[in-house]
């Protein structure tokens, strides 16, 4: 992924404007194509960039991902959400099931009430409670 990244980064700061390939869609510098009397076809490096990425599983041109993946660097370089702000979290089946493991284990060992453990996980008291009820 890195390497289609930097690819991609090399491709769209040409500044010919244009990449060329030749008909078996492999890159080729214009000069060489033309020393060695081999047909090209221009083509727009942003088409070209977006369809190899979006191959590969990046839809960068899709806001709603570009959103995401913003959020997502945003989160993992330690800054907090401004969209998530006052938002609920989700769980998921597993998450719930790996907290309720945890919670075995804390309550067996008696070291904390079920309030200051949900506060800990940072899930409310009721939403905990409902959890164990299942």
């Amino acid at each position: 992924m890195r390497e289609l990244i930097k690819e991609a980064i090399v491709d769209l700061k040409r500044n010919d404007g244009f990449i060329y390939v030749t008909a078996e869609g492999k890159k080729i510098d214009l000069h060489e194509a033309a020393a060695r009397g081999i047909a090209v076809t221009p083509v727009n490096p942003k088409d070209q960039v977006i369809k190899k990425l979006e191959s590969a599983g990046l839809h960068l041109t899709d806001n709603k991902f570009v959103a995401d993946l913003n959020e997502l660097i945003s989160v993992l370089n330690g800054g907090g959400s401004s969209k998530s702000a006052g938002k609920r979290r989700s769980f998921s089946d597993d998450e719930k099931s790996k907290i309720l493991e945890e919670w075995q284990k804390v309550e067996a060992a008696g070291k904390k009430t079920k309030a200051a453990f949900a506060r800990e996980i940072g899930v409310g008291y009721q939403t905990f409670i409902n959890w164990l009820r299942g």
